[in-house]
């Protein structure tokens, strides 16, 4: 891991927080701190984990420099990565909480919909950005959007970048439920505390992985798809 995440367990809930002290970009090397710390949270044996963004944001999403560096391998790198920590989220052993601290931007709204349960505040902002600053929405993110929202959340989502906050975003379907934003963190790890007691793990994993099996081989298509897709883009 680096310091833009930290890890802490306690009462088998495991708190991933994420803070590079500016907006969370997903780049290649806070991707690489989370899944570490997801490889930390197995081996400690968290019956529940907490992915948390810093005071100001969860994550607005991938780092466009790498886009605008003028590598291609970068940039498929990224995205690739990105939808495959939305995958490994999505099908992790135990729950994910996701505590939207604030904004969750492109990358960082397609995260949010790959938690078990998603905590915000009044002024968490979701919203896939992609169509306002002239990027197309991967085939991946658009199925992960495609599996969590309501129909017509999903396509004012997706075409017209629309913005979603408080109980728009509930909703929609990006949160579940919203409280303070400085009881957001603490709401979140009580969730995790309340799976961890009241969850079987097997049973837990089993059933979501049914439930999504149909998105998750949809999502891996567009993963495995992204050189095409954005050569062609």
């Amino acid at each position: 891991m680096t310091s833009s995440v930290s890890y802490a367990i306690a009462d088998s809930v495991a708190t991933i927080t994420l803070d590079d002290g500016k907006v969370n970009v997903l780049g290649p090397a806070m991707q690489s701190a989370i899944n570490e710390a997801l490889d930390r949270a197995e081996a400690d044996a968290a019956k529940a984990v907490v992915l948390a963004g810093n005071s100001r944001v969860f994550s607005g999403g991938f780092d466009l420099a790498v886009f605008q560096s003028g590598d291609p391998a970068a940039a498929l790198g990224m995205l690739a990565g990105g939808f495959e920590l939305s995958v490994r989220v999505l099908t992790f052993p135990v729950p994910v909480i996701i505590a939207a601290t604030g904004p969750a931007i492109a990358m960082g709204s397609f995260l949010l919909l790959s938690a078990d349960h998603r905590v915000g505040a009044p002024k968490s902002r979701c919203q896939a950005i992609e169509v306002a600053i002239g990027m197309t929405i991967p085939i991946s993110a658009i199925e992960i959007m495609r599996m969590r929202l309501t129909p017509a959340a999903f396509h004012r989502g997706t075409a017209l970048a629309a913005t979603f906050v408080g109980d728009d975003a509930i909703a929609a379907g990006w949160l579940d439920e919203i409280v303070e934003a400085d009881e957001v963190l603490g709401r979140a790890q009580q969730v995790a505390r309340e799976a961890a007691t009241t969850l079987h793990a097997g049973a837990h994993l089993a059933t979501k992985l049914k439930a999504r099996q149909s998105a998750l081989d949809a999502i891996r298509a567009g993963i495995d798809g992204l050189a095409t897709e954005f050569t062609l883009s």
